[in-house]
């Protein structure tokens, strides 16, 4: 592992957060040569970026659905960090200007009731009963991005992969296991409904994703953190907003939840 290499980029990125937040890829000695320093590098960035007032409070999962692997071109899984300053109630308003290039995706969202420590042997069974309970999310992406479609996932992975926020849901519940596959979400623009997707789209089940996390140590260390919020993935392709969209999503059987870009 190039640790010099590592350095640089986790204070080039460090620093575009600070000033423009636009990423090109013109410069090879700014991409990660693997996944495992890719999310080194995404660490470090956040550990940095740490205060008493900011903090991470989960992850988001990304490329978890044929739907979304199809449009990136990714055919995996792909992690970034959520932190607290970027996490917002449903029915706020979000300003176009404070992004490059805003989106939307209709997720479904966990929140953990117990530290998950690290192990590549869990079943769904066993991942369900880590979970306190189940809620809708809108995630918001940022296509900060020169082109990303020539961009290696490794580079996005190190930048949290399009992560720029989330709309969590107030209103929580613990969903039975046996009715967790067959969870239909849906997401309207302005009232009109762009598209839809069932939980089984999501590596099968959705608790895949959280096992598929949970058994990678580059990304989550030793376990983790109780408390913690987890986006398992999109149902529906990444809706790119524009001023005065109002987005609203809905997980059957779960409230609506909405978010108005101005």
């Amino acid at each position: 592992m190039d640790k010099i290499k590592i350095n640089k980029i986790t204070k080039h990125l460090l620093n575009k957060r600070f000033n423009k937040y636009y990423i090109d890829n013109s410069d090879l000695e700014l991409v990660p040569n693997s996944q495992e320093e890719a999310y080194l590098i995404q660490n470090k960035v956040h550990s940095l970026l740490n205060s008493d007032f900011d903090r991470p409070v989960g992850k988001k999962i990304g490329c978890t659905t044929n739907v979304m692997q199809s449009y990136l071109k990714i055919d995996h899984p792909c992690a970034g960090t959520i932190r607290k300053s970027n996490c917002y109630k449903s029915g706020c308003s979000l300003n176009t200007k404070k992004y490059i290039k805003v989106g939307v995706e209709c997720e479904i969202a966990v929140k953990l009731a117990k530290n998950l420590p690290f192990s590549e042997s869990y079943k769904k069974k066993d991942i369900y009963e880590y979970v306190e309970s189940v809620f809708p999310a809108i995630e918001i992406v940022d296509d900060r991005y020169s082109n990303w479609e020539d961009f290696t996932a490794n580079h996005l992975i190190a930048d949290d992969f399009f992560s720029s926020g989330c709309i969590l849901g107030s209103k929580v519940s613990k969903v039975d296991f046996n009715q967790l596959d067959s969870l239909k979400g849906n997401m309207y623009i302005n009232n009109k409904k762009i598209g839809e997707g069932l939980a089984s789209h999501i590596l099968g089940h959705p608790l895949n994703a959280l096992v598929w996390l949970s058994g990678r140590r580059d990304i989550i260390g030793s376990f983790i953190p109780k408390n913690s919020i987890i986006l398992l993935g999109s149902l529906v392709e990444t809706y790119w907003v524009s001023k005065g969209d109002l987005v609203t999503i809905n997980i059957e059987g779960m409230e609506s939840i909405s978010v108005n870009f101005v």
